[in-house]
């Protein structure tokens, strides 16, 4: 099994998908198969759809390997004193064990998708599974046996543990060399989740007895409602009236593909971090690079190759790859003949490599993208700077605020609030509400499940609660320079934002956090906010995307440049939450169609627009919220830039915190971008320089 992506855990245990309310049909359980496939899944721990045996059949037709888990399960017992462990050693159960497990290998044996026997999930430990261990053996010798809470003993051949961290599993791996290593479940996908997967990967593919994993879980668990005025939307525990019955709220949303199968942004990442064939860039300037098979059994003779070279996003060239036969388990390395580029200044140049399908096969079509990477092949990222000038600047000096003008635009900036008021550029305003400090980030599910909110409460509105200490103004090489200094009274930190203004209306912005003396905890994220009128709805960015990304998952989403409304920059979570960044944005632009604002970072940030209020997705606590019914598009565009957010974590959702490379200690800051303001249709002054 080494290098085979393994994934998810039983998901269905009905005749009837609950999801969907039908019943499970063999076009059912094909879909979910090759959708499987198109997502580069290999595997699933427990019988799919167990009390149908065509799933057994049609995974050994389509290739899925299957870990078949017998119907063991005695989680509720963990919850009754001293019971947890007693009824897997008690006689009296012996033979329900015994009858449970050895039906399972009697009924599925002769399925060639089966690689192991799981001898259940989550029922204790005990002298039944002892012997069921060797019941099972004597019955199959043929396949390896595994149980999660066997931990080292002697009564699984796979040590299967669930949800341990990174650190937990080389170690193993470092001082273990006599059995394998499974996750039996990690990677829990609940709502906006699956952050630092590549990291888990990264360590399985360093050692051989790491062996992979199975994510929790393949789809959500919700069931579809309709309201009285006919919206749709996931309901989940607590949305249903039954005063006896407790519910665990959206924990059934965790899914990689919401119910009706459609898919949720973790799987985009899945894809990539699975997929079965590996790029290195060997040599830049030759064009060499190397080829990693991962498949198990084929060579990738049934894959076309190709190559792009795009310049600052626009496609320059592009090609085939021609590739020397590359066996299972081989790496081979072939050149690419890139033609000269005949680049701007500054300009950044990517090669992108492409591995596509060349025939249809096992339902998925000619031409579906399997495998890619991207690499920089030249151009440091520019950085950002005032432009050269275009015009004069005046400042005006009032009693409650300063002036900035010039030939096109008129800047205000408020004395007490220390941020921008007003921004007019040809006769339109860009701006309802200026950029203001902002630290918070709508919680996550894992977020929640950690006491975020609790934890980091100094700076849910710690953005507001800023007041101006000093407002300085000056003009500066035929500039306009706006220094405010603030302070949070409360958690004692400062803010530092100089603001440069030049003739064409561009304004640098400099911002800088210092924590002061106080002892405070990791910041959810350091950026700026501000709002601008509903109708700039058009988006376009150069930066990772299509899809949402963060500073731990995004090893999936291409840099390129992307566009689209900024309504569809919002993923509908089950339960409202965080939704919409995208990491190392070279520069992001919103238009009405007339005029328009650009941000161009120095040389990056992370960016996201909302058309309603950011606050709208901010969870209330005890509240029944829906991401279909409660966040509905508004007269009004949230853009917030930031330095960078913290990571969504996804080690699981009831109390493990993101990975401390992905969190802002509480430090000094200081990150730097432009805003540049032009009229549709008039192309943008440049202002990347080397």
């Amino acid at each position: 099994l080494n290098g085979v992506p393994l994934t998810f855990r039983g998901v269905n245990r009905h005749e009837h998908d609950p999801v969907v309310g039908r019943a499970v049909s063999e076009e059912l359980m094909v879909q979910d198969i090759k959708l499987m496939k198109r997502f580069n899944i290999n595997a699933v721990r427990a019988s799919h759809y167990p009390n149908h045996p065509r799933w057994y059949e049609l995974c050994d037709e389509y290739g899925l390997y299957v870990i078949d888990e017998a119907n063991l399960e005695a989680h509720g017992m963990q919850f009754h004193a001293n019971s947890y462990g007693e009824i897997a050693d008690s006689p009296e159960w012996e033979a329900a064990w015994l009858d449970r497990g050895l039906r399972m290998v009697a009924r599925d044996r002769n399925h060639p998708s089966i690689l192991l026997w799981s001898m259940g999930n989550e029922a204790g430990d005990g002298k039944n599974f002892q012997k069921l261990y060797s019941a099972m053996k004597t019955d199959d010798p043929t396949r390896p046996v595994a149980y999660e809470p066997a931990g080292l003993e002697s009564h699984t051949d796979v040590v299967f543990p669930m949800y341990k961290s990174i650190n937990f599993i080389v170690d193993y791996a470092k001082t273990h060399r006599d059995r394998p290593l499974i996750l039996c479940e990690y990677a829990h996908a609940m709502g906006n989740s699956v952050g630092n997967l590549q990291d888990y990967w990264d360590a399985i593919d360093g050692y051989a007895h790491l062996q992979g994993g199975f994510i929790w879980d393949w789809i959500d668990q919700t069931i579809l409602k309709t309201t009285e005025d006919g919206t749709a939307y996931w309901a989940y525990g607590g949305d249903f009236v039954h005063e006896t019955v407790e519910d665990d709220s959206n924990f059934c949303a965790n899914g990689l593909v919401a119910a009706d199968r459609s898919l949720n942004p973790h799987i985009w990442e899945v894809k990539k971090v699975y997929q079965p064939v590996k790029f290195k860039l060997i040599d830049r300037e030759k064009g060499e690079v190397a080829i990693q098979n991962r498949y198990n059994f084929i060579d990738l003779s049934h894959l076309d190759f190709s190559w792009e070279i795009h310049e600052d996003g626009y496609l320059m060239a592009h090609g085939k790859v021609s590739l020397p036969e590359v066996a299972a388990a081989e790496e081979r390395t072939t050149k690419i003949k890139i033609p000269e580029i005949n680049r701007k200044t500054g300009s950044e140049i990517l090669l992108t490599l492409r591995a596509k399908t060349a025939v249809e096969s096992d339902g998925v079509l000619a031409g579906h993208e399997v495998a890619w990477d991207q690499f920089i092949l030249s151009g440091a990222l520019a950085v950002a700077s005032a432009n050269s000038e275009t015009g004069k600047v005046k400042i005006h000096q009032r009693d409650a605020s300063i002036m900035v003008e010039g030939d096109q635009f008129a800047i205000e900036f408020d004395r007490t609030a220390g941020a921008i008021s007003s921004f007019v550029y040809s006769g339109e305003s860009l701006l309802q509400k200026g950029l203001q400090s902002y630290f918070w980030r709508a919680p996550t599910d894992n977020d929640l499940g950690n006491g975020m909110q609790q934890r980091l409460a100094v700076w849910r509105d710690a953005g507001e609660e800023m007041t101006v200490r000093q407002v300085q103004d000056e003009m500066l090489n035929g500039r306009a320079v706006v220094t405010i200094h603030m302070k949070n009274e409360k958690g004692g930190f400062y803010t530092f934002t100089v603001y440069t203004i030049s003739g064409d209306g561009s304004v640098a912005v400099d911002h800088r956090f210092n924590p002061g003396e106080s002892e405070l905890p990791e910041l959810p994220r350091f950026g700026m906010m501000m709002t601008l009128a509903g109708d700039f709805n058009q988006l376009k960015w150069y930066g990772r995307g299509p899809h949402e990304s963060y500073w731990d998952r995004k090893t999936s989403a291409a840099i390129g440049l992307y566009e689209g409304t900024v309504w569809e920059q919002t993923f509908s979570y089950v339960r409202p939450q965080e939704t919409g960044n995208k990491t190392d944005v070279r520069w992001m632009s919103l238009t009405n169609g007339s005029v328009g604002l650009k941000i161009t970072g120095a040389p990056t940030f992370d960016g996201s627009v909302h058309q309603y209020p950011y606050e709208d997705l901010n969870h209330v606590p005890h509240s029944q919220r829906h991401g279909a019914l409660d966040i509905r598009p508004q007269d009004v565009v949230t853009w917030l830039v930031d330095y960078r957010q913290m990571g969504v974590g996804g080690d699981n959702s009831w109390g493990a915190r993101t990975h401390p490379e992905y969190t802002l200690p509480a430090k000094e800051y200081k990150y730097s971008f432009t805003l540049q303001p032009f009229n549709e249709g008039v192309p943008l002054t440049s202002i990347r320089t080397q």
